[in-house]
């Protein structure tokens, strides 16, 4: 096996030409016209079988592996000498897939690099030797985006994302993210989009479209329920099959439908008794045999048992990082298999099979494109796109007697360490390295006339208190405690200014779960004490305080949201964050964004929270076991169903004008059999005095059958133009039968049932005051049949044994 990391004459692209002329012959119809080749995913199937076939045995087993990490000098680094046919580097490249040359056989592969980022592109900004940059832009993390509701803006995003891989030289983007947001605690929720597995395919597979459109690949992960960090490399959770396939899957089944993602990759964790990216069920009966996938399965970096060989005999074809999982002590990636193929555990079919798929996708990207990297993409454009899918995504949560815009001219008394200590992101390989970040004090005195000496206070005390940390030498977390004001302090604040606006931020990390308690989910007692503060002197003056809320995830709002005006919902809005929340504060932009999650009025109202993140059922100290007790009921499925008041409900925006709903009917019902579905539409009109953007929430009442059913469930939506006061716009929406069906596992089907269905159109998932339409269904429907006994629980294990009994 030759390395050639030179280059070399020849190129896969130009091979694949010489093999598409070779196959044409030599008879010339000059009287026909040539033929377009349609350069599908036929076609360079077709290509990579031919290259494969002409591939030894170990240049097949390379393409199955990453090249691993070694240790340095300089720490832990790739084993670039193990990267076959590496003809350009990008320095912070987090994987490979190694490429082949060889001469004899004239096969040129250009090896091929993975980038990280679920938020934008993260390489190394600067590089040994070079005067120039190469920052990525930082956009709003997953949560913010989904919350947009507007799949063609989160599209956008993926496309600059898309070009920003391309012209830094890169291949492919581990992105999106895609798992359900079970449980306010998970670490790593803000990559995510939704606790909503339909408004998660729905981003997901806008923001897949997007970049492939630019001609890089994407992998949708974590394949699948990585809902929780803690002890992510070895928990086993114990999940029913209905509550797998209606919520775990189902998102990731939408966006495979409808947008094609050149990869998918597997998960850490194990479910039902098996690591995802050794189970077959997942990885072949289910994605490919039912679903159709066509592009290549790579692994979690460093996931699994050891066990490569049913990694790849279950589906799971790329082997990341490569080389040993250092962190666990598990051999070496390439010895693995070359062992288990030696020994008979490993077929040349299965070696093969795995090539092709890979190779496939690999004959797309620009390595193997013949494209020239700029490394000069159009940041400023993809920074203005950036605050826009940021300004759009913002919830305002609470706005009393229209505290909300601020007038302009307004004296702003700025609180808070986060609007010094602003987070565009959160930690991990989810965060981007961005040429800068905009705070929320530079943001708002852009805007507003910011009390100066109130500002400096916080400079100052960030300058002599901050600490950093690193975080796996991918990401650096900056801290800063909350300082203390004093009341007398406070008062002269109040006194010279118009109104206060309080910051407060919440990081989150991949790697490790947050807490329920003070300082996480719950304010800290300084932080509780500032809100208390500020809020007695400024409303004893009549003046309004404003609460930005800086954060990762779901956190209390109970303990003080009744003492403040009005709460901006800020998420981790990328990195022109200040100007951002500037720009909906001030009212330059109108809030349209809408809660993708839930906001319980107590942690201990999640119906997962008792049980998380998991227990410890061998005794060694670890958490080992996480049984999904909940069932389907997550979010707000559950809250609806069960009558459980929330402060915030799924779906929940406010805006600085009014919309009503008019003319809301059922159009047509052509359920007589499963490729059939229900549309309907609605108007809304913009009854208030400013311009502004709608999202109309479709939620579907089943009525009672053999199968339980949650209260409501959402099953479509769209967002509005923007309305001018007065203006109204007609929404259209389309329920397939497959998003309308549920799963009966006994019987291994997708059906709906028989019944009258009661259809909301609503602003959000608190549905009580909306007049639902009405369609009928005449008898059961058999949607579409799955593999008998797939997804299976362990044996010995039921429903019954840990699904609460609701």
């Amino acid at each position: 096996m030759q390395h050639n990391n030179k280059g070399y004459q020849w190129s896969a692209l130009a091979i694949a030409i010489a093999l598409a002329l070779g196959a044409q012959g030599c008879n010339d119809n000059s009287s026909s016209a040539p033929q377009e080749v349609v350069k599908d995913n036929a076609y360079y199937r077709a290509q990579a079988e031919s290259m494969v076939a002409r591939m030894t045995h170990d240049e097949q087993l390379g393409m199955l592996v990453g090249p691993g990490y070694v240790f340095t000098s300089r720490g832990l680094e790739v084993n670039k000498e193990a990267i076959n046919n590496l003809k350009s580097d990008v320095p912070g490249s987090v994987g490979y897939i190694s490429g082949v040359f060889n001469a004899e056989s004239g096969l040129d592969i250009a090896a091929s690099k993975l980038a990280d980022g679920a938020a934008g592109v993260r390489i190394t900004p600067t590089r040994e030797g070079e005067s120039g940059t190469f920052y990525g832009t930082a956009f709003p993390v997953g949560t913010l985006l989904a919350s947009t509701w507007d799949a063609s803006l989160v599209k956008q995003v993926g496309a600059a994302i898309g070009n920003e891989v391309k012209e830094y030289g890169l291949d492919v983007w581990l992105a999106p993210g895609m798992n359900i947001q079970r449980d306010p605690l998970n670490g790593r929720s803000f990559e995510y989009f939704s606790e909503d597995p339909l408004v998660s395919g729905v981003m997901g597979a806008a923001e897949v479209s997007g970049a492939q459109e630019q001609g890089v690949g994407t992998t949708i992960k974590h394949f699948i329920a990585n809902n929780a960090e803690t002890s992510r490399s070895i928990v086993d959770n114990i999940i029913s099959p209905r509550a797998i396939r209606e919520i775990y899957l189902r998102g990731f089944q939408y966006a495979e439908e409808y947008a094609n993602p050149w990869a998918v990759m597997t998960a850490m964790n194990k479910v039902n008794g098996t690591y995802t990216g050794q189970w077959g069920d997942l990885n072949t009966r289910v994605l490919r045999d039912e679903w159709g996938f066509e592009g290549f399965v790579v692994s979690d970096w460093w996931s699994g048992d050891g066990h490569y060989a049913d990694m790849i005999k279950s589906g799971n074809d790329l082997i990341e990082p490569g080389g040993p999982a250092l962190p666990y002590g598990y051999g070496d990636a390439l010895t693995g298999l070359q062992e288990a193929y030696a020994a008979g555990e490993l077929s040349a079919d299965d070696i093969r099979q795995g090539a092709v798929r890979i190779l496939t996708q690999v004959l797309k990207m620009p390595s193997n494109q013949g494209v020239i990297a700029s490394n000069a993409p159009d940041l400023a454009s993809h920074a203005r796109l950036s605050r826009q899918a940021a300004s759009d995504g913002m919830v305002l949560l609470k706005n009393h007697q229209a505290s909300l815009p601020l007038a302009g001219g307004s004296k702003v008394a700025s609180f808070g360490i986060t609007q010094i200590n602003t987070l565009k992101g959160g930690a991990g390989s989810g965060d981007v390295n961005a040429a800068y970040t905009v705070n929320v004090a530079d943001g708002l005195a852009r805007q507003f006339s910011v009390d100066s000496g109130l500002a400096d206070f916080y400079r100052t005390f960030f300058e002599q208190n901050k600490s950093t940390s690193d975080f796996g030498g991918i990401s650096t977390i900056v801290s800063c405690p909350e300082p203390s004001l004093s009341q007398a302090e406070i008062a002269a604040y109040a006194a010279s200014n118009d109104v206060a606006v309080i910051t407060l931020g919440r990081n989150s990390a991949q790697g490790e779960d947050r807490l329920s308690g003070k300082g996480d989910y719950l304010l800290s007692d300084v932080e509780q004490a500032l809100i208390d503060d500020v809020s007695s002197a400024f409303h004893s003056l009549g003046k309004k305080v404003v609460v930005v809320l800086n954060i990762g995830g779901v956190m209390d709002t109970s303990a003080w949201q009744d003492k403040v005006d009005a709460i901006l919902l800020a998420y981790m809005p990328g990195q022109e964050a200040g100007n951002a929340i500037a720009d909906l504060l001030s009212g330059a932009v109108n809030p349209s964004g809408k809660l993708t999650q839930t906001f319980p009025m107590r942690y201990q109202d999640v119906p997962s929270s008792a049980g998380f993140p998991g227990t410890d059922t061998d005794g060694d100290g670890k958490v080992d076991t996480h049984y999904y007790n909940e069932g389907i009921y997550v979010g707000y499925r559950y809250y609806a169903t069960f009558g459980k008041g929330v402060n915030y409900p799924f779906g929940h925006g406010l805006s600085y004008t009014q919309f009503d709903y008019k003319n809301t009917s059922i159009q047509s019902n052509s359920l007589s059999g499963a490729g059939g579905k229900v549309t309907l539409t609605t108007t809304v009109y913009n009854s208030g005095s400013v311009s502004g953007r709608e999202v109309a929430q479709v939620y579907v009442a089943a009525p009672a059958g053999t199968l339980s059913k949650p209260a409501i469930e959402l099953k479509a939506f769209a967002k509005t133009q923007l309305l001018a006061a007065g203006a109204s716009e007609t929404l259209n929406f389309e329920i397939p039968a497959s998003w309308l069906a549920s799963f009966d596992n006994a019987n291994s089907e997708w059906i709906i049932e028989p019944g009258v269905y009661k259809v909301y159109v609503a602003p959000s998932s608190d549905v009580g005051s909306v007049a639902p339409q009405t369609f009928t269904v005449s008898s059961k429907l058999v949607v579409s049949k799955t593999t008998p006994g797939a997804l299976a629980l362990p044996a010995g294990v039921t429903e019954a044994s840990f699904e609460t009994q609701y």
